[in-house]
């Protein structure tokens, strides 16, 4: 049996975010035919990993330098490389999982920025990425558009060459698709959360909830003006915040409270609008199990172009009809799958009415319902990984790796301008002799 070392990017406990609930399904599918070893960088933990059939590593390097030298494989994410540099002295093939496009995320994150600064963080940014493609001998995205966008930042860095073409022309041994997934068991609800429990949401309203945090780069006030305008219809529809900040990382919340502070003005704070702290990950299917429909709403930017919103599989999960932004992966298969409505970007007025058309045609919403249904199997965590098992099953050194193209970027386009500027030299210099015969 192969082994496998995955190296979570975030903590994996009761409380977490994407990257660590990535992991940790990656740990549990993985090892049901591979020998895995999970390294989570935090050294305490409130779950209880005894029940899995994988080793845990809690934030011990040493530990993990020597899972890794005797893995087979390695799988990675985010700052790995630079966390525990050793692991680019170590001739183990390498998975880079490049699910989340950083340089375009950050492009909103840090927006409210100077620009100088913006700059550096970006070139700090990018730098990292290119450090990734440069030392993975195989490549994981979210979907197929992320893919293209990959192919691109490949192919730039001399990764897409004779060498990984002639291993496959379509690019398969050099990238696969390992989108977010879903839970394999059906959603159980263990308690009662929100109708006739939380304040100001009765039995018999209608609950939109919203999945995961407020982050900057999602666009939740246009929601909140919605929501001023259904109030005035329906006062038994309720809108509810999963959560504000974020579970492990410091991040910025100034939407968040920009949304705080907005529904108290429209006087819909702890009335029509509720926000939670965060939900325990193992209790999420609580609230969305009584929740009517699933909503994310952002820009219709760069950054939602090639972006894959993790929050979307749990309202998959739990049958959710949802409500998206156009313009993003999941938005356009919402349309094209009839899983739910969408809208254009800041439009109050149209997310006021797809949410009321979603709420009153029950054909519709039904029919949504049971695509879901259908669509839902290939997206659980079993199919999902699918790509990433292959490559930990028969792990390899990615051909051009071994015959040491040259894809530094740096270096090869140091080359290239020294190239460039001798031969300007020359003919200038030949010009120059000419005009002196003259």
């Amino acid at each position: 049996m192969k082994k496998v070392t995955l190296i979570s990017p975030d903590i994996i406990a009761k409380k977490m975010a994407g990257p660590g609930i990535r992991y940790f399904n990656f740990a549990k599918e993985l090892s049901c035919s591979l020998e895995v070893t999970l390294f989570v960088p935090n050294k305490e933990t409130d779950i209880d990993f005894s029940e899995y059939d994988f080793k845990v590593i809690k934030g011990d390097i040493s530990e993990l330098k020597e899972a890794c030298e005797a893995s087979d494989s390695i799988v990675i994410q985010g700052i790995a490389l630079r966390l525990y540099p050793f692991l680019k002295k170590i001739n183990k093939p390498i998975a880079v999982d490049i699910y989340d496009p950083i340089t375009l995320e950050n492009l909103e994150l840090r927006k409210n920025m100077s620009l100088r600064d913006r700059i550096d963080y970006h070139e700090t940014d990018l730098e990292l990425i290119l450090e990734q493609l440069a030392q993975g001998d195989f490549f994981i995205c979210a979907s197929e558009k992320q893919k293209d966008y990959w192919m691109g930042m490949l192919a730039a860095v001399n990764r897409v060459n004779p060498a990984t073409y002639n291993e496959d022309v379509n690019m398969k041994k050099l990238i696969g698709v390992v989108p977010f997934g879903l839970n394999n068991e059906a959603p159980i609800k263990t308690k009662k959360v929100l109708k006739g429990v939380w304040k100001n949401i009765a039995e018999e309203d209608k609950v939109i909830i919203w999945g995961g945090g407020i982050w900057n780069w999602f666009d939740p006030l246009t929601l909140i003006e919605a929501m001023n305008i259904i109030k005035n219809t329906r006062q038994d529809v309720k809108l509810f915040f999963m959560g504000i900040g974020h579970p492990t990382v410091n991040i910025d919340i100034s939407t968040a409270e920009q949304c705080i502070e907005l529904s108290k003005k429209y006087d819909l704070f702890d009335k029509n609008i509720s926000f939670n702290d965060w939900v325990p990950y193992e209790e999420r299917q609580n609230y969305l199990l009584e929740s009517d429909i699933g909503i994310s709403t952002y820009f219709n930017n760069l950054e939602t172009r090639f972006s894959f919103r993790t929050r979307i599989l749990d309202y998959l999960w739990c049958n959710l009809p949802m409500i998206l932004t156009r313009g993003d992966f999941m938005a356009e298969m919402a349309e094209r799958e009839n899983i739910g409505l969408c809208h254009d970007e800041k439009n109050a007025e149209e997310l006021a009415e797809v949410i009321l058309k979603l709420l009153e045609d029950k054909d519709l919403y039904n029919k949504c319902r049971e695509n879901i249904e259908k669509l839902k199997e290939e997206y659980k965590w079993k199919n999902a990984v699918e790509d990433l098992r292959n490559f930990c099953k028969a792990p390899y050194i990615s051909q051009d790796k071994q015959l040491k193209v040259n894809f530094n970027y740096k270096e090869s386009l140091s080359k290239k301008l020294k190239y460039y500027y001798v031969r300007a030299k020359n003919k200038i210099k030949r010009i120059i002799k000419k005009l002196i015969k003259r």
